[in-house]
C-alpha cells in the first residue's frame, strides 16, 4: 500500500498569526508538477493544520499528479468568515508582505490556478481592487481556472473543485 504523503515545507509566518502569506505542500514522493493556488484569505491551515478548502485542493492535485501545492491569496488576512474582512482597511485586509509571496510563488510554478471564488461578504469594490492589485502581479503569467467561471464571472473557489472539472484560460478569452 502506497502512504500518502503531506509535509508542509513553507509557512509563512510559521507560527499562527493574524495573517498568512504562504503556505507550500509536499504531497508527493517523486518530482512533479507544481501548482500555485490563488485563493481568496486564508481560514484556519497553517504549518500544522489542514482546513477544508486546502483538503479539497490537495484531493485535486493529487488526482492530477501534482507534487506541491503553493498557496496564496488575495488577502492575507486570516479569518474563516470573509466578511469579516470588511472590518479593517485594505491594506489590513491585503497584509504587508503579501505581494512579494504571491510573486514568490509563481516561479518554477508548473500551473497558477486562479481560485478565490465570490465575494461572499467582502465588499465588492475592495474585492475587485485586490482583483486587479493581483492581476497586474500575475502579468506575464499563464493563469488558469479550474471549470467554467461563477455565474458573477469568478473563478470557481478550491471548494467547489468537484467532479471532472477541466482547466481554463483565466480571465476566459484571452
Amino acid at each position: 500500500m502506497v502512504q500518502k504523503v503531506r509535509e508542509v515545507t513553507t509557512c509563512a509566518p510559521r507560527r499562527y498569526g493574524r495573517y498568512r502569506y504562504f503556505l507550500e505542500v509536499r504531497i508527493a514522493e517523486k518530482p512533479a508538477g507544481v501548482l500555485t493556488v490563488i485563493l481568496k484569505n486564508p481560514s484556519t491551515a497553517s504549518a500544522d493544520r489542514s482546513d477544508p478548502t486546502v483538503g479539497k485542493v490537495e484531493a485535486w492535485a493529487r488526482k492530477n499528479k501534482f507534487c506541491r501545492i503553493r498557496y496564496v491569496n488575495l488577502f492575507a488576512l486570516r479569518s474563516p468568515y470573509p466578511e469579516e474582512l470588511n472590518a479593517h482597511p485594505c491594506r489590513v485586509m491585503v497584509g504587508r508582505e503579501n505581494g512579494a509571496w504571491i510573486r514568490r510563488s509563481l516561479q518554477g510554478a508548473d500551473v497558477v490556478l486562479a481560485a478565490w471564488g465570490n465575494p461572499n461578504g467582502v465588499d465588492t469594490e475592495k474585492y475587485e481592487r485586490r482583483i486587479a492589485q493581483v492581476s497586474r502581479l500575475l502579468e506575464g503569467t499563464c493563469v488558469r481556472a479550474l471549470g467554467p467561471p461563477t455565474k458573477l464571472g469568478y473563478p470557481r473557489h478550491g471548494l467547489m473543485w468537484n467532479g471532472e472539472l477541466v482547466l481554463r484560460e483565466w480571465p476566459p478569452g484571452l
